[in-house]
């Protein structure tokens, strides 16, 4: 069996505890990572993620939430403490332990050299594609995901990806629930600029006539709704489809999920439904 080493990603990003979430979203916009390890000094103190961003826009939690990014140091959003696996760890194994902690990536680790690298779900499935497997996408399929309108106000798509304990929705049409859309994933969420929960009232200058006297008017921000931000157009598989060629396409377009659609939405097929299958494959 082919061991996390060989697979892994490198390099590994690096932020503080203590720089701020602006800093840590620059660096995930610039270096194209969906996640980076934060160091406390010399030590391992956590990893902070993209869908850790999303969550923090849910503008109900604590009140350091509702500060700007550069104001909220990285640490009180990070998972801490993240789990670490020597390079030698046999991929079956990795696919194991994420199914298990419900995880998405480990870090490679050596007690000699530190931190080797990273290995996701991404580069999992990544290697899924270039095995042999004669499965169709209606073999591995999970049932349907969560949907949502397209106009939902994000908080509001927030609020069902937190209790539905889901960090992906499917954008249905608003006059035809048939139809659907686009995509969403807390991934997106987190790089998304939105108003607070509440619409809020400013006040701007603007001038009735040009060369006028400039005068004071109030304006209302709403907050966005989910075709907004959605990724659309939406690409879907249908059950016959090759379970290798819906893995390819994940990996091509870097999407965790393609919704299953035969004339409606049906299942989706993910990340989760390969690591199970790489969990149980025979060694």
């Amino acid at each position: 069996m082919t061991a996390v080493g060989e697979i892994m990603s490198t390099p590994v990003f690096v932020v503080g505890a203590h720089d701020n979430l602006a800093r840590a979203r620059h660096l995930m916009l610039s270096q194209g990572v969906s996640r980076l390890v934060v160091m406390d000094g010399g030590n391992i103190a956590g990893i902070v993620t993209k869908k850790d961003l999303g969550m923090r826009l849910n503008q109900a939690g604590p009140q350091w939430r509702r500060r700007p990014l550069d104001k909220v140091p990285v640490h009180l959003i990070m998972t801490p403490d993240p789990i670490t696996v020597g390079p030698d760890e046999p991929v079956q194994e990795a696919a194991r332990a994420m199914l298990d902690r419900d995880i998405s990536s480990l870090l490679v680790y050596d007690d000699r050299t530190g931190v080797l690298g990273i290995v996701t779900k991404h580069d999992l499935v990544k290697y899924f594609t270039l095995l042999g497997c004669s499965l169709r996408v209606g073999d591995m399929m999970s049932g349907p995901p969560p949907t949502v309108s397209r106009l939902n106000t994000i908080n509001s798509v927030i609020d069902v990806m937190a209790e539905l304990n889901v960090d992906r929705v499917v954008v249905r049409d608003a006059d035809n629930e048939k139809v659907c859309s686009g995509i969403i994933t807390l991934d997106d969420l987190g790089f998304v600029e939105i108003n607070p929960r509440n619409a809020t009232g400013v006040t701007e200058r603007h001038r009735d006539v040009h060369g006028g006297p400039k005068m004071l008017r109030s304006v209302v921000l709403v907050p966005k709704v989910a075709e907004d931000v959605m990724t659309a157009p939406l690409i879907s598989v249908q059950r016959k489809t090759p379970a290798l060629d819906a893995a390819q396409t994940m990996v091509r377009n870097n999407f965790d999920m393609l919704p299953v659609i035969n004339e409606e939405l049906i299942g989706q097929f993910n990340y989760e439904n390969v690591l199970k299958w790489l969990a149980e494959a025979s060694e």
